[in-house]
């Protein structure tokens, strides 16, 4: 069984940057219509321009974590990551066009942890994972052996993007979204369980990051988080 204490959550999505409005959100399960990006102060107004929006708010969100709490390990997590740039990369190379320097540079998986730390100057362990639908648990595995390792306040950001209009055949379009946790070890505080229940056929409704958040939000205690493969129960102590 895997248990951590959570210290601290937010979450940013287009139009959902207030606990109101993510309380609607989890009682009515519907994104808003036609939203702008919430701000990002914490960004300067270049590399805010530069990036997708799913690291956008990821780097935000980073950022805001980083001020608040004595972070000493951070992993972002993203099933897609730049998914979206990448497509556009590829659609040049198919058109034999020459492709931009900072597509390029920005296209890599840890686009959003590299910045974090270099805006926030956190010279501290930072990883990036792609895990599938499974990306959550991965996240969650891994800061928890970090918080075994010895470090104190692990900060997990997930986060996805735009999916581009060629993959939604095979994947759901999402509104862009960005989750922060920051996690310790202490007893003390919102305490949490997992650890794995059946094996599962049917695709979840919602990525595991939205359906923990949402249950959290709707103050339930335990909940079961999917990937198609595979469901794990969580319960809250």
């Amino acid at each position: 069984m895997l248990s951590f204490s959570l210290l601290d959550a937010q979450a940013l999505s287009p139009g959902l940057n207030h606990d109101t409005q993510w309380q609607q959100w989890a009682v009515e399960g519907q994104w808003p219509d036609a939203a702008l990006l919430p701000p990002t102060p914490l960004l300067p107004m270049m590399m805010a321009r530069r990036l997708s929006a799913g690291a956008r708010l990821a780097v935000q969100l980073g950022l805001d974590m980083l001020a608040r709490h004595p972070i000493d390990n951070a992993i972002f997590v993203s099933r897609h990551g730049e998914l979206a740039r990448s497509m556009t990369l590829l659609q040049g190379l198919a058109a034999a066009k020459p492709l931009s320097p900072t597509d390029f540079s920005m296209s890599v998986h840890n686009t959003a942890a590299g910045l974090c730390s270099i805006q926030g100057k956190a010279a501290l362990p930072m990883s990036s994972l792609a895990a599938g639908e499974g990306s959550l648990m991965a996240g969650v595995t891994e800061a928890i052996a970090n918080l075994q390792a010895g470090y104190r306040r692990v900060l997990l950001v997930f986060f996805e993007g735009e999916i581009p209009a060629f993959h939604h055949a095979w994947l759901p379009a999402t509104a862009p979204y960005a989750l922060a946790l920051v996690l310790g070890d202490e007893e003390e505080g919102e305490r949490w369980y997992c650890e794995g229940a059946v094996a599962l056929a049917h695709t979840p409704e919602l990525a595991q990051p939205l359906a923990f958040w949402r249950a959290r939000l709707l103050q339930q205690t335990t909940c079961l988080l999917g990937d198609g493969h595979q469901e794990w129960a969580w319960r809250r102590g």
